[in-house]
């Protein structure tokens, strides 16, 4: 339905999807998680990618499976060590960002699991529903790779953007060229959408904005398009602020992805009017006991898009708390708008 959307920009179509669909608010997840000692091995286990993966279907009528993955898997690929902490979060090994791992590359045998899964996943799926593939922006990735786990500022990050500006800007190059053949490669296995996810794109100095917050993306799409990928891509630059718009005039995204902060009427006015547009809903309010302010909230943002093609969507991933009940109401206020 994303891809009939942007093809013939018909704007009675609304896809309906739901970032983080599978996860810790699903009971069933934790039976297929807990199949394995780490995340990593879960993230690498084809059954459990595909059973991940196809699990929200089983109880929401969404227009779109993502798979299960993680972007950390990029870093994990390029021999950086990576672990999950329960109650922490990721965790990375500090690595020596020099010519040595400047010279590492991606083992598309270790992703083997990973194609196998999309192929499995498509055969269960409706043809009429998406299958997204993603990854983390070059900026994002490197928060994690140089920080060493999440952080409130990056300070660790940015402190090394300052003083090795050069080394800094290769490792960009770097991962700006594996996330090209990451996404490829999830592409030609079968996935029909993708999706750049920059989490940590409010972290950028402003002086680097569009080099590191743009111009990364700009190439992807770019590389990718003269590979042949033609479907859709999204790109989500997480709390922008007022570097949305510029993001969605240069960026070559087909679709932008709004996150829950931003002012949904701001950003229509202002961004570019050719570009489809997803999310705003804020996650949390999925996880209350007030059906009166998701009903309202869900009509906000399908009035305040009425006029535009926009894809459904919360303003970042659903979160453990989240209510089943809640999401399915959800999908019947769009479905009966």
């Amino acid at each position: 339905m994303i891809n009939e959307l942007l093809k013939t920009k018909n704007n009675k179509i609304i896809p309906k999807w739901f970032l983080r669909q599978s996860g810790r608010h699903i009971n069933e997840y934790f039976s297929i998680r807990n199949k394995h000692e780490s995340f990593i091995d879960f993230c690498l286990d084809e059954t459990s990618i595909v059973d991940a993966t196809i699990l929200p279907l089983k109880y929401y009528n969404v227009d779109a499976a993502i798979l299960f993955s993680d972007i950390l898997l990029l870093p994990y690929f390029l021999s950086q060590e990576v672990t999950f902490k329960k109650g922490v979060g990721p965790l990375l090994k500090e690595i020596v960002i020099n010519e040595t791992f400047f010279k590492k590359q991606i083992n598309f045998n270790d992703l083997k699991p990973i194609k196998n899964a999309i192929v499995k996943i498509k055969s269960l799926i409706s043809p009429k529903k998406e299958l997204i593939g993603f990854c983390g922006a070059p900026w994002t990735l490197s928060c994690y790779m140089l920080e060493g786990g999440s952080s409130k500022d990056y300070v660790k990050t940015r402190t090394f953007l300052w003083n090795e500006e050069k080394i800094f800007i290769k490792l960009i190059n770097k991962l700006t060229d594996d996330c090209v053949k990451l996404l490829e490669y999830q592409y030609l296995a079968g996935a029909t959408v993708l999706m750049i996810f920059d989490s940590w794109s409010n972290m950028i100095p402003d002086r680097y904005w569009v080099q590191f917050g743009i111009d990364p993306t700009k190439y992807i799409i770019k590389r990718l398009r003269e590979k042949n990928v033609r479907c859709p891509i999204i790109g989500l630059p997480f709390k922008s602020g007022e570097m949305l718009i510029k993001y969605s005039y240069e960026s070559a995204v087909d679709i932008i992805s709004i996150d829950w902060k931003t002012n949904l009427d701001w950003a229509l006015k202002n961004i570019n009017s050719d570009i489809v547009t997803q999310g705003n809903l804020d996650p949390a309010l999925l996880a209350s006991n007030n059906l009166y302010a998701i009903k309202d909230e869900v009509h906000r943002i399908l009035d305040l898009t009425r006029e535009r093609c926009h894809i459904f969507n919360v303003g970042h991933g659903l979160i453990p708390e989240v209510k089943i009940e809640n999401v399915k109401f959800t999908i019947k206020l769009i479905d009966s708008y």
